[in-house]
């Protein structure tokens, strides 16, 4: 059993801004294969596609990976556009007994999931990208929130919408970034700026979060702390904080 990691750093054509994009992040597809002799070789497609933060470049980070004869990578062609790449997908070979990670692989709901890792917070950062979107919005739902889980995209700004409603009828829109990052992959400022940017945009929120596995640099705190007009519009979660908000959930 594999599965995809590892980080691609980019350099922007037009401007060289620079930054390092999770292979979690990206969209993953198995788009077809041929038989051969030890079996099939299958091809999948990992992209991310975004607009450069600093010039607003059309970037495509874009792979395809031949996994050949099963569980092995063969081959990758890199065919990303807009940008210099450094670091390719690799494999991560996951443990075949079975051991508590293989909880996470055996629910049968977001329910359950969520009331696994309050049991057991250490497999948080062990859970998928999108599955992190998920326990975040079950969170919030089971707190009375009218939730969307938006579809996969790479504008930024809005894996989760989120509406509260008060006593009174007003409601509150929320929303919230999800970052399923490894411990030592902080959120940089250029995370905070670019979500706290959808806040003014039309139907925008009242207020934006960024859920993370990981923490925020000193820069993004700073940036929340001190550069925005209010300290009510936004809130950063980090991990320690995502797993308070599991020890809540009921």
């Amino acid at each position: 059993m594999w599965k995809f990691s590892g980080n691609i750093g980019y350099s922007c054509e037009e401007c060289e801004s620079s930054g390092v994009i999770p292979v979690e992040d990206f969209e993953i597809d198995c788009v077809g294969g041929d038989e051969r002799q030890m079996g099939p070789e299958l091809c999948y497609e990992l992209a991310y596609e975004f607009s450069c933060p600093d010039c607003d470049n059309e970037i495509s980070l874009k792979f395809y990976v031949y996994e050949y004869p099963a569980n092995c990578l063969n081959f990758i062609d890199n065919q990303s556009a807009g940008a210099e790449t450094s670091g390719e997908p690799d494999f991560e070979y996951l443990p075949e007994l079975y051991s508590a990670e293989d909880i996470l692989h055996l629910y049968s709901s977001i329910k359950e999931l969520v009331l696994t890792l309050r049991e057991n917070p250490y497999l948080l950062r062990d859970i998928s990208h999108r599955e992190f979107e998920e326990v975040v919005a079950e969170l919030f739902r089971a707190k009375g929130y009218q939730v969307d889980l938006t579809k996969r995209t790479r504008d930024g700004g809005k894996d989760i919408i989120a509406i509260h409603t008060d006593h009174f009828g007003i409601k509150s829109k929320y929303f919230i970034e999800c970052k399923h990052y490894a411990e030592s992959n902080k959120i940089g400022v250029d995370v905070v700026r670019t979500l706290h940017g959808v806040k003014n945009t039309k139907d925008g929120p009242n207020k934006t979060i960024v859920a993370t596995t990981s923490t925020f640099t000193e820069d993004a705190r700073k940036f929340v702390d001190s550069e925005i007009s209010s300290k009510w519009d936004m809130s950063l979660a980090d991990h320690d904080e995502i797993v308070r908000w599991l020890q809540s959930y009921r």
